[in-house]
């Protein structure tokens, strides 16, 4: 059976399913761009940690490095920005496993409809 045979609400269940899996993946790919980022503030508080108070400490902001006059002050700037981080990571989380539990639902009721269907009834009828 082939999806334009199927009744107009199955196709649209499926057409959610697919818009659903889209959002997931993008979900998915903030979440891993979140982690790797939160995984480079990690490292250079670490390297700022065995850093002398004395030592020269730049910054990126976009193209163009500045040189910041306290390694402190920079520290301050990235455990913000570790907590932001993690807080985003943990939101993405929640995100995804929303979206997998409502996919997974949907996925069922639509395998469900379609198999009444191949048995010969409708879909929503008790079989």
């Amino acid at each position: 059976m082939s999806t334009g045979q199927l009744p107009p609400e199955i196709q649209q269940k499926i057409q959610n399913l697919q818009n659903m899996q889209q959002q997931a993946q993008n979900i998915s790919m903030q979440k891993q761009q979140s982690e790797m980022r939160l995984e480079q503030v990690d490292e250079a508080l670490e390297e700022l940690e065995n850093t002398d108070e004395d030592a020269k400490v730049f910054r990126n902001f976009g193209d163009v490095m500045i040189e910041r006059e306290d390694p402190s002050s920079v520290m301050e700037e990235l455990e913000e920005e570790k907590e932001d981080l993690e807080l985003r990571v943990k939101t993405l989380e929640k995100q995804e496993e929303k979206i997998t539990k409502k996919m997974q639902e949907l996925q069922q009721e639509v395998e469900s409809e379609i198999n009444q269907l191949r048995q010969g009834g409708m879909p929503g009828e008790a079989v």
